[in-house]
C-alpha cells in the first residue's frame, strides 16, 4: 500500500509499505479520505528537534472495514466508518482499534465524516456547558470555528457573535447560523461587543484562532465572572500581557482540549449522531481535495489559506 510519509519540513514521501496486521481487537480499514489538520502544520512547516523523524501522522480518517479480529463484534467488511486515527492516516490502509470506529451513514460523503474535528468541537461545547439565552462570541472562524458555531446554535444562545478577519468566512459564518459577524480590520470589535451586549460583554468567549491575536482579543470581548474557553490550538509559547486582569474579572478559564479517551470517544459519538441527523452541515467547510500524491499542496493550501479555503482533504481515490 501507499502512504505519505514526512521526513522533515516540506518533505512527504509516497512510500509502499505492507499492509498493517490487525490484532484482535482492531479493523483493517481502507482510508477514503484524511482530512488536513491545523494541528499538523507546524510540524510540517519546520523540523522539529524534539519530534523523531520520518514520522506518520493524518488523524482525521474515514473509510470502509475491509477487515476484523476475531474479538471485533460491533463492525463487518464494507461498513463504512470514520476512524479517530493515532496518526498514519495518510495511507491507503489503516489498523484501527474497533472502539475507536464510528459507523457513519451511507449517504455522507467519506470527506464529510471526518469525526475527529466534530469530537473536538462537541467536547468544547460540552465542557464550556453553553446555557439557553447565553451570548457567545467565538474568535476565529475557520473550519473548527464554524463547526463549532452551529453546535453552540443548538444550545438555544440568545446570540452568536461570530469575529475573524477574513471576511469571505465571516459571510459563511453568517450563512451558517451567526446572528453578527464582526471583522477586526473594519470596526474595532471590543467596542463592537461592548455595544451589543449593553456594555457589560458576552458570556461566553470562545477563543479558536490559535495565534497570539485571538488569544489577547478574547477575554476582551467577556464579562466579569464569564467564561473563557481555549479551544485554538498552540503550538509554541503564548503570553499572557495581563493576568492580573483575567484574575479581577474572575474568569472562568475552560482548557477545551481532551486526552481521556472516553471523554474523545463520547464526542466523536455524540458529534457523529448529530452529523447523521443533519444537525452539522459539513459540506460547504471541505473545500480542496487532494489525491495522496498532492500532500505537499494539501498541507500548503492549509497554511496559505487561498481565497475560498475553509479545509484541505486527502482523498485516497
Amino acid at each position: 500500500m501507499r502512504s505519505a510519509i514526512l521526513y522533515g519540513a516540506h518533505d512527504f514521501r509516497i512510500d509502499e509499505l505492507p499492509t498493517p496486521e490487525i490484532r484482535e481487537d482492531e479493523c483493517l480499514v481502507k482510508v477514503k479520505a484524511c482530512g488536513v489538520c491545523h494541528s499538523e502544520l507546524h510540524q510540517w512547516d519546520k523540523r522539529i528537534k524534539d519530534l523523531d523523524y520520518p514520522r506518520h501522522i493524518g488523524h482525521e480518517v474515514s473509510g470502509e472495514v475491509l477487515k476484523v479480529g476475531k474479538n471485533v463484534k460491533d463492525f463487518k467488511p464494507g461498513d463504512r466508518v470514520a476512524v479517530w486515527a493515532d496518526g498514519k492516516g495518510y495511507a491507503e490502509e489503516l489498523a484501527a482499534k474497533a472502539e475507536r470506529l464510528c459507523l457513519i451513514a451511507p449517504e455522507i460523503p467519506y470527506e464529510l465524516a471526518l469525526s475527529e474535528p466534530i469530537m473536538c468541537t462537541t467536547n468544547g461545547v460540552m465542557k464550556a456547558n453553553v446555557q439557553l439565552n447565553d451570548t457567545v462570541a467565538l474568535v476565529g472562524t475557520g473550519f473548527m470555528g464554524l463547526i463549532l458555531m452551529q453546535e453552540i446554535k443548538l444550545r438555544g444562545v440568545k446570540q452568536l457573535i461570530a469575529i475573524d478577519v477574513r471576511q469571505e468566512m465571516l459571510d459563511l459564518a453568517g450563512k451558517l447560523g451567526a446572528d453578527v459577524v464582526i471583522n477586526p480590520l473594519k470596526e474595532d470589535p471590543v467596542k463592537a461587543v461592548r455595544k451589543l451586549t449593553g456594555d457589560k460583554g458576552v458570556d461566553i468567549g470562545f477563543e479558536v484562532g490559535g495565534v497570539q491575536a485571538t488569544f489577547e482579543l478574547a477575554p476582551e470581548l467577556i464579562r466579569m465572572e464569564g467564561k473563557l474557553v481555549i479551544f485554538g490550538y498552540h503550538p509554541g509559547p503564548r503570553q499572557i500581557k495581563d493576568l492580573g486582569y483575567w484574575n479581577w474579572m474572575a474568569f472562568d478559564i475552560i482548557n477545551a482540549h481532551f486526552r481521556d479517551m472516553n471523554t474523545i470517544l463520547r464526542g466523536a459519538r455524540i458529534g457523529m449522531a448529530l452529523l447523521n441527523d443533519g444537525k452539522i452541515n459539513m459540506e460547504p467547510l471541505i473545500t480542496h481535495r487532494y489525491k495522496l500524491e498532492e500532500i505537499e499542496t494539501a498541507f500548503s493550501a492549509a497554511k496559505e489559506k487561498p481565497k475560498g479555503f475553509v479545509k484541505s482533504v486527502i482523498m485516497m481515490e
